[in-house]
């Protein structure tokens, strides 16, 4: 079972996105890179940054960067960034993705309307991480 937040975890999670059946549905059309910061809280002692390269539907790249700095040199057309916590409760279901973004609980950059546009894929998330098997860095 892959640690959250880990470079394993990230692996898995993307194997099945791109395994979902709706997946390219919510790709389509869909332009733009994504960098994710989980900052520090509790027992995770250092961020966690990813760069995820979507392209025709699926996730063709990613990687796991050291530094938040990296990623702003990157320059991705979004970036979500939240304390650790925020993202378990995400994962687990206790936090509404929409509330979390409307409430700062999640900080977004980048123009929203083709996320928005996107929320009825939001299953596929769910689907993910309900068969995903996490186990959290702090349990």
């Amino acid at each position: 079972m892959p640690v959250f937040p880990s470079r394993e975890w990230c692996e898995e999670a993307i194997r099945l996105v791109n395994a979902d059946p709706e997946i390219s549905l919510a790709g389509d059309g869909w332009v733009g890179d994504f960098g994710l910061v989980i900052e520090p809280e509790g027992a995770l002692s250092e961020p966690f940054v990813v760069h995820v390269v979507p392209e025709a539907g699926r996730i063709t790249s990613w990687e796991v960067l050291d530094d938040p700095d990296d990623l702003e040199d990157l320059e991705p057309a979004y970036v979500a960034r939240a304390p650790y916590g925020i993202w378990k409760a995400l994962m687990v279901g206790t936090l509404d993705p929409i509330e979390a973004v409307l409430r700062r609980r999640v900080s977004m950059t980048g123009d929203l309307q083709p996320l928005i546009e996107r929320l009825r894929y939001k299953a596929i998330a769910e689907r993910v991480f309900g068969s995903l098997g996490t186990r959290f860095v702090d349990d």
